[in-house]
């Protein structure tokens, strides 16, 4: 765990620390669920059969080739603003209690492409770097921000594998279960695939 958990007191005396926090922390009935944006909540198919350079500017890479080559508030406007989410997963969600947790390079990128999606105005956004920093940021997310320890936490992830192989560290960290989706879209109509993994 010490890939993902680097911090000045020690990644041993950190997961300790966790774990006695969730001990203290009410334990309740329900479910608390988190999504994935990026080919979990809205597909990226149109953008790349419309702007084909993207293929070859893909990750950390294509938000400069963006802002250099085709301007970003331009493209937000016509491939995220006022382009309807599929139902699938969104409409399970609670905006009071559960969350979007995306990763990017490029965060100021990330959350303006989220909040250009009206569905998701009053959804809490938590911003990571990259996958695997998604596991510690849930950690503290459940410990800080939602403050009590869920029955079940259910991840929808169109890249689960870090979900996957932390899922023991997660569960025994938060004393609850963790279910992790693997979610598989069908351009922004719908889903082929949600299933357990």
């Amino acid at each position: 765990m010490s890939d993902i958990t680097e911090n000045i007191i020690g990644w041993r005396k950190l997961e300790e620390f966790w774990s006695e926090l969730a001990k203290k922390l009410e334990k309740k009935d329900n479910i608390f669920q988190v999504a994935d944006f990026d080919y979990t909540l809205f597909s990226r198919d149109e953008q790349f059969t419309g702007i084909p350079e993207l293929l070859n500017n893909r990750a950390d890479k294509w938000p400069a080739y963006l802002f250099e080559n085709y301007g970003m508030i331009e493209f937000l406007e016509k491939y995220y603003k006022n382009h309807p989410l599929p139902k699938g997963i969104i409409e399970k969600f609670d905006p009071s209690r559960d969350i979007i947790m995306t990763a990017g390079g490029s965060k100021d990128f990330q959350i303006a492409k989220v909040r250009s999606c009206p569905e998701l105005n009053d959804f809490r956004v938590v911003l990571t770097y990259d996958g695997k920093e998604k596991i510690p940021e849930l950690i503290r997310y459940i410990l800080f921000e939602l403050r009590y320890i869920p029955s079940e936490i259910i991840v929808y992830e169109d890249r689960p594998q870090y979900f996957v192989e932390y899922r023991d560290f997660v569960e025994e960290t938060l004393w609850t279960k963790l279910t992790v989706m693997k979610v598989e879209m069908d351009g922004n109509e719908g889903y082929k695939s949600i299933g357990e993994v």
